[in-house]
Parts: C-alpha cells; sequence; structure tokens
C-alpha cells in the first residue's frame, strides 16, 4: 500500500501530513487539517478526457495512482475536481504512461492536461483586440503564472496558475505538470477552487505546490 503518514513538528498535533507514494518517488506535504484518499482508476480531465479511448482507459486502471486532495473536514469522494470550491480541493496521480502517450506526450502537452491553456490565451487575446476595454474588465482567462520546473534526476515540466469564467463565477487551477527524464512517467498536482477562495487560501496553495517533489524509482523508470 502507499504510505499516507502523518508528520508531527515538535509537540502537539501534527501541523501538516505527507501524502507519498514511495514505489513511483512522488512526495507531497499537506496541512493537518486537509482530508485526503486514495481513489480506484484514473483521473480524466481536459484533454484525457477527451482523447483516451474504452481500451485506453482500461489500461490505465493498473498504471495510475490517485489521492484526491480536500481542505473541508470531510472528504468529499463525489468528485476529485471541484473549481468553484469554497475550499482547496484536487488530486494527485502518479501515470505509467501507456506506450502510445509517451511516444507523443510532450513538455508542451504539460500545459494542457487540465484546460486548453494554449487556446484560452489565444481566445482572450482575441477577445481583447476586439473589445479592448470589456475584454479586460470581465476576462474569460488569465494566465497568473507559468513557469517551467526542473528538478533532480531530469524531473521536468510546468506549474500554472490560471482563472476560468464560468457559469459559477470566477475560479482559480493551480496546476503542476511533470514528467521523468524518459518521459514515461506523469506525475501532476492540481488544487482549485474559487476566486475568493484562492485568494484567501492562495498561500497554503503555494505551499503544498512547493512541496511536490518527484524522486523517480527504478520501477518508474522501467514501467
Amino acid at each position: 500500500m502507499v504510505a499516507l503518514l502523518a508528520a508531527v513538528v515538535g509537540c502537539g498535533s501534527p501541523s501538516y501530513q505527507y501524502v507519498t507514494n514511495k514505489k513511483d518517488g512522488a512526495f507531497l506535504k499537506v496541512p493537518a487539517g486537509w482530508t485526503h484518499q486514495e481513489m480506484p482508476g484514473p483521473a480524466l480531465f481536459g484533454i484525457d478526457a477527451r482523447t483516451v479511448s474504452p481500451e485506453m482507459l482500461r489500461g490505465l486502471m493498473s498504471r495510475e495512482w490517485v489521492v484526491g486532495l480536500d481542505a473541508a473536514e470531510k472528504f468529499d469522494e463525489t468528485s476529485l475536481f471541484v473549481p468553484d470550491a469554497p475550499l482547496p480541493k484536487g488530486f494527485v496521480q502518479v501515470r505509467h504512461l501507456l506506450p502510445e502517450e509517451a511516444r507523443a506526450v510532450s513538455t508542451n502537452d504539460l500545459r494542457n492536461f487540465v484546460v486548453s491553456v494554449d487556446d484560452a490565451v489565444a481566445a482572450q487575446e482575441e477577445a481583447v483586440r476586439r473589445d479592448p476595454y470589456g475584454a479586460r474588465m470581465a476576462p474569460n482567462f488569465l494566465l497568473l503564472a507559468d513557469e517551467a520546473v526542473a528538478q533532480d534526476e531530469g524531473v521536468h515540466g510546468v506549474h500554472l496558475v490560471y482563472q476560468v469564467a464560468t457559469a459559477a463565477g470566477l475560479v482559480t487551477i493551480d496546476q503542476t505538470s511533470l514528467l521523468d527524464q524518459n518521459q514515461t512517467v506523469l506525475y501532476q498536482l492540481v488544487l482549485a477552487c474559487s476566486a475568493l477562495c484562492y485568494a484567501q487560501h492562495g498561500g497554503q496553495i503555494g505551499e503544498v505546490t512547493g512541496s511536490f517533489t518527484i524522486k523517480p524509482t527504478d520501477r518508474g523508470q522501467q514501467a
């Protein structure tokens, strides 16, 4: 079983806990007040949900580890990803890519695994061109952070923070997507909540994101 470990700092109650997948070398630190639960099956969003065939989905079932994360006191297992949640919510996953995925994936693809960020940026730029004042005052999409990530042993990828206008209001998504050196294993951390929630909890979310560390294992390289 993957270890879900509590860490105590000094005396008293734990201030944070580790969510780890030692077999694949994924480590994450979350506040003690958050809840988490290992989930069956792959977490499919964005491009994944649009392109994964039923046959590929069956193959992924045995190749993916997913843990849902929820800042609420009670874990909501009905959905791993609720962008307009009042408290941070999301998931961390490790996926051993199928051969056809590994051959096709690129670092740039990582930007678009949850939302088609590149298309959204282009659409917002076009909206500003047509209506400079209105599109800036009420944007449909804002890219707040776009950073390359490089860790030890060739782990590489992107960290993005962006806001999206939805029917439920403005939401903020914090997305880290990484590949191992051979680009055969995907490591992903996605947290999201309403824009107001992110304004209130952005520092805490940033600490969680900053703790996301990958140490590739032999199992990961050979899968």
